[in-house]
């Protein structure tokens, strides 16, 4: 007999309790339907999990207990209370019957330590048990009318349609597909093996990703910025082609390289750099891995410039530049710092400017305004504007986003985590396999820069093209000189964290 798997029915019952006058009506019931469980194992132990003690003698199979959909007869279950009494264990005295739909029962009898009162409401739940993996047709994102159901990957893999309407799930996760796009639902670590046991880098929600394949239940096959990866099945949507409601793309437009996202149920775009010849004008290309191909006659991209090399525009250029699409800015005027960092600490100044309007919409962001934080330091993902650290000055905010750059992601591949190649890059290579969950940050950066060099006379084309001389100390370990390390009020130490992107 398999070993029993315990998951957790995370009902959390916040309990508002009942005065003593009002017991009474309690006895009603008031439920809640808590939807309906898909392939659920036949040996499946519920966990309910309260957020209070509850007396062990209200814990009884009158106020919990399973049923049995089609026959109304009550499952056998052993109910098992925690050692905190916050938890219920609902154990099936034998296992649940392929192919049927039982209800969990849970009621307002449960009863709290302190001040014995009852729930506010009663909770069911219906789950319907097959084996461990079960074919499932698709109608929809979310919809499916589940069917056969095997012990094994393989037994269900040959069974399905191959037609991209049949899916396989794996304990009610979508664990294959014939082919299609994966999608993440949330911030998702990718790993370069299939045991998950080494990751690699990591994307924000909704990010796609080339859907490769499946060996089963632990973990899927997905394919980003060429590079073959692995995510667990509970980070991503699968879906077939019939099902895809949108997909990013690239296009030609007036010779520009724009990348269309589909992000959220919406496109939103930016430009990139120069179109490749081979694509024709109006041309939409669709590369689910997010990689454009490029000739070697096609100009280079600004995410593959290494930073260190030292731009052609001097202060003034920066600071006209910035003045002429964005006056209120605070980093106008700014032009004189960015040299200042590229000088002290070897980082490109057209870079470093263009990585803070990125990260900052042109100076205009609440982290920036507020903070002086024009780079992103610190504003992780889970609380970005709390979490951002803090800078004294905007100059002093470029300079340690400078030193922080260089030290941290320039050096030499393998001498830190996070230092990947010397350029911008992607999730392959670069800064951007460390840096941002965005997996085109490094693009949409590079795309600032190559707007930049636009407008200003295409001076900086030769860095891209021709052997650019690097900045003078470009690689120095340099320390800040005396009065120069409090440019955060926070903790030395503490911006050294992956960061996040603020803004597109």
């Amino acid at each position: 007999m398999r070993k029993a798997m315990v998951w957790v029915f995370s009902v959390v019952l916040l309990v508002t309790f009942f005065g003593m006058t009002e017991v009474a009506q309690a006895a009603s019931q008031s439920w809640q339907d808590w939807g309906k469980r898909m392939n659920v194992q036949t040996d499946k132990v519920w966990t309910i999990q309260l957020n209070t003690p509850v007396k062990p003698e209200s814990v009884n199979k009158d106020q919990v207990y399973v049923e049995n959909s089609s026959s109304g007869e009550r499952h056998a279950v052993t109910l098992q209370q925690t050692e905190d009494k916050k938890a219920i264990r609902v154990v099936p005295s034998q296992d649940y019957t392929v192919g049927q739909t039982y209800t969990l029962y849970v009621k307002q009898g449960l009863r709290s330590e302190q001040g014995n009162k009852p729930m506010e409401f009663s909770v069911k739940k219906s789950f319907n048990v097959s084996r461990d993996y079960q074919i499932a047709k698709m109608s929809g994102k979310d919809s499916y009318t589940y069917g056969r159901s095997f012990d094994t990957f393989a037994e269900a893999k040959a069974d399905a349609l191959q037609d991209g309407s049949e899916v396989i799930f794996y304990r009610n996760e979508v664990v294959w597909i014939p082919e299609g796009l994966a999608r993440t639902k949330k911030f998702t670590i990718l790993y370069a093996d299939k045991n998950l046991n080494s990751s690699v880098t990591y994307v924000n929600s909704d990010a796609e990703l080339e859907y490769i394949g499946s060996e089963g239940g632990n973990s899927l096959k997905v394919r980003l910025a060429g590079e073959v990866l692995y995510v667990k099945p509970t980070d991503v949507y699968l879906l077939p082609p019939q099902f895809i409601d949108g997909q990013s793309y690239y296009t030609n437009q007036n010779g520009e390289l724009v990348h269309h996202l589909f992000y959220n149920g919406y496109y939103v775009s930016y430009t990139y750099g120069d179109a490749p010849e081979s694509m024709a004008e109006g041309e939409k290309v669709y590369t689910p891995d997010g990689i454009v191909h490029l000739n070697d006659t096609d100009t280079p991209m600004f995410n593959q410039l290494s930073l260190k090399t030292k731009t052609d525009y001097t202060a003034e250029d920066i600071d006209q530049y910035i003045k002429e699409n964005a006056p209120n800015s605070p980093l106008v005027g700014q032009g004189e710092a960015f040299m200042k960092a590229q000088e002290k600490y070897g980082v490109n100044a057209l870079y470093l400017m263009a990585h803070a309007i990125h990260e900052s919409a042109w100076g205009l962001s609440r982290i920036a305004q507020d903070k002086n934080n024009f780079f992103g330091l610190n504003a992780s993902d889970d609380n970005p504007y709390v979490n951002a650290d803090k800078f004294i000055s905007v100059e002093a905010n470029i300079l340690y986003a400078a030193q922080f750059v260089s030290q941290n992601y320039l050096g030499e591949i393998g001498t830190d985590y996070r230092s990947n190649g010397d350029y911008l890059g992607n999730k392959a290579e670069g800064m951007n396999v460390k840096y941002a969950s965005d997996p085109y940050w490094g693009q949409k950066i590079a795309g600032h820069m190559y707007r930049a060099d636009n407008w200003l006379g295409n001076k900086d084309r030769n860095l891209l093209t021709g052997e650019p001389d690097p900045v003078a100390d470009a690689g120095e370990k340099e320390e800040p000189q005396a009065g120069e390390k409090d440019f955060s009020d926070k903790e030395e130490g503490t911006t050294d964290v992956e960061t996040s992107s603020e803004s597109n």
